[in-house]
């Protein structure tokens, strides 16, 4: 009888202890998993705002793939919004280059910089995102009312591009140059080249006001806000 018991005493402490040892792996394991999982976002999320040495004053820096292709940026929406300039088709005979509102953004440093310095650094990025006119025109002119009153409303939108600023890469169109990520409705894509001289810089050469940029277009917001009393 007291054999019996001993017996049954010993195989319950073994079972205590595989189940112990299978929750303690089965939780090491899961730390791991985690631990890897979270170490693999902090490297990324370093990797993601990590300083690129070849632009010194950036927070968010181009990245290019091996051929010199242009990556799209991420989150530029979450950037400095610098103006929307607009050229409807009903104000051009239809026929408006760019018909929609000129949605544009630079990097929060580049915005910085450009208002400390008068100058955009190495490794600014313009981000133009199109949007077209939205709703169905009233009038001739493209134009319809909303409760606001007439003119032209956002719709949806419709093409990417950019301007790099990167005097080694680009020297031969004025330190800039000009991507386009398609002029269609998203998804933009995940790279591209730089465009031709006479595509995009040549417009930009011949018209813009200041380093490439049609500046006078968005110095209502690039020049800080006077504070009241002042």
């Amino acid at each position: 009888m007291v054999r019996k018991f001993s017996l049954l005493i010993w195989k319950l402490g073994s079972l205590v202890c595989a189940t112990a040892l299978i929750s303690a792996c089965s939780s090491g394991e899961g730390n791991s998993a985690s631990g890897s999982a979270s170490s693999k976002n902090e490297t990324a999320g370093t990797a993601a705002a990590e300083a690129d040495p070849a632009y010194p004053e950036m927070d968010i820096p181009p990245v290019w793939d091996r051929d010199g292709k242009l990556f799209q940026p991420k989150d530029f929406r979450e950037w400095v919004f610098i103006g929307a300039p607009l050229t409807p088709n009903g104000l051009n005979d239809g026929k408006a280059n760019f018909p929609e509102f000129h949605n544009v953004y630079v990097q929060p440093a580049a915005f910085k910089a450009y208002r400390a310095t008068g100058k955009w650094p190495e490794g600014t990025m313009m981000v133009k995102e199109l949007q077209l006119v939205g709703g169905k025109a009233e009038f001739p002119d493209g134009s319809r009312y909303e409760p606001s009153g007439r003119g032209y409303f956002p719709g949806a939108v419709n093409g990417l591009d950019v301007a790099v600023k990167d005097s080694k890469r680009f020297k031969e169109s004025n330190n800039w140059g000009y991507f386009n990520f398609n002029h269609s409705a998203p998804p933009y894509l995940a790279s591209t080249e730089v465009k031709p001289i006479g595509e995009c810089a040549g417009c930009h050469i011949a018209n813009a006001d200041e380093d490439m940029v049609y500046v006078s277009l968005y110095k209502p917001i690039l020049d800080p806000l006077p504070l009241p009393g002042k």
